[in-house]
């Protein structure tokens, strides 16, 4: 996991999306990008991990990802209707109903852990100053693992946001 930091308009997405741009064409790898934008209320759990599954399972290779969600976290393909059927979702509903916010933390985990066995991934995270509470918790479950998996984290933030206003990220 990596933190770029740095003021507003510094370079940060710059030099994440130049870095990607150079390993992308070194080897076969997933690149996953999420963004979290600034909420004046509540805002979606995991929207930027979301958001890079959502893009994943839109590539060429897409197809391979969401049945490795629908396996491994169906949890999470349930949040992403736009890739399942009609009965497909309905079917996935009903298996996902009442389930725990720490079975999608350990679901997910697991997921990438299968993801990552063949082909590397790189998750970019834009703007963790951003983020809801449930992303930060994902990360430091994913950075705390002991398993093996070949995943790459690249977050950016503001550290005067989250220095000042004692955001949890701090603590990740």
């Amino acid at each position: 996991m990596v933190f770029v930091t740095g003021e507003p308009g510094i370079g940060k997405t710059t030099v994440v999306e130049t870095f990607l741009g150079q390993v992308a064409g070194e080897e076969e790898l997933w690149i996953g990008r999420g963004q979290c934008v600034e909420h004046y209320g509540v805002g979606e759990a995991y929207l930027p991990v979301l958001e890079a599954l959502g893009r994943l399972c839109r590539e060429e290779d897409g197809k391979e990802v969401v049945a490795l969600l629908r396996h491994q976290a169906p949890t999470w393909l349930v949040q992403m209707p736009a890739f399942l059927s009609t009965a497909e979702l309905e079917e996935l509903q009903r298996r996902t109903a009442g389930v725990t916010r720490e079975r999608m933390l350990r679901e997910l985990a697991e997921a990438l852990e299968a993801l990552t066995a063949e082909r590397a991934l790189i998750l970019r995270l834009e703007d963790l100053h951003w983020s809801d509470y449930s992303t930060l918790d994902l990360l430091a479950v994913l950075a705390r693992r002991q398993e093996r998996a070949r995943l790459l984290i690249v977050g950016t933030y503001r550290p005067v946001e989250v220095l000042t206003c004692d955001h949890p990220l701090k603590g990740v």
